[in-house]
């Protein structure tokens, strides 16, 4: 009977060491001047950038599994925690317009957009002013409705210049300030 634990935890040690942390977001940092790899539109985001540093693309595509992972675009960036998903799924996140803080975030297949555990939804908002930032959230289109509100659980870090949200689906958000978006 003590066999059962010993053999549990040598299988554990086996899966985790072939899974390795490539697709966590604590793996390690990209080497400095390492670029996307382009795929036709979109990109893949190889390595992890700090958790605030932006990415020069405005669409990034990446397959994020149950052992989570990162995708950036442009002043966002989407952490998926380990758990979130129960299955491999295509993330593409997309700022139509660097100059706005809108994000579309969409996966693939439908089917997975409902997520376990949150993912965090994470804001550069350096080109946003001191003042409007400290009072700065993330804002969710809600397409029944056609008007945008507030995620709740939103947070703003004056001293790194961000917003944050947890998400429950992926949809199109905003950082907004007032009720109105803009840096």
């Amino acid at each position: 009977m003590r066999r059962f634990p010993f053999l549990f935890a040598v299988g554990l040690a086996v899966l985790l060491c072939a899974a390795g942390c490539s697709n966590l977001p604590t793996q390690p940092a990209a080497s400095v001047g390492a670029a996307p790899l382009s795929d036709g539109g979109s990109s893949q985001v190889l390595g992890l950038e700090s958790l605030l540093g932006s990415s020069s693309q405005t669409t990034s595509t990446k397959q994020v599994g149950p052992l989570g992972g990162t995708v950036s675009a442009g002043n966002f960036k989407v952490v998926i925690p380990p758990g979130a998903l129960t299955t491999t799924a295509t993330i593409r996140v997309s700022q139509p317009d660097p100059a706005k803080p809108v994000v579309n975030l969409s996966i693939s297949p439908a089917s997975a957009n409902k997520f376990l555990l949150p993912v965090l939804l994470v804001a550069d908002a350096s080109p946003m002013s001191t003042s409007l930032l400290s009072v700065a959230y993330i804002g969710y289109y809600n397409p029944q409705t056609g008007v945008w509100e507030c995620v709740d659980g939103s947070v703003v870090s004056v001293a790194t210049l961000s917003v944050s949200a947890p998400l429950w689906h992926f949809s199109t958000y905003r950082v907004e300030s007032g009720g109105k978006a803009g840096w």
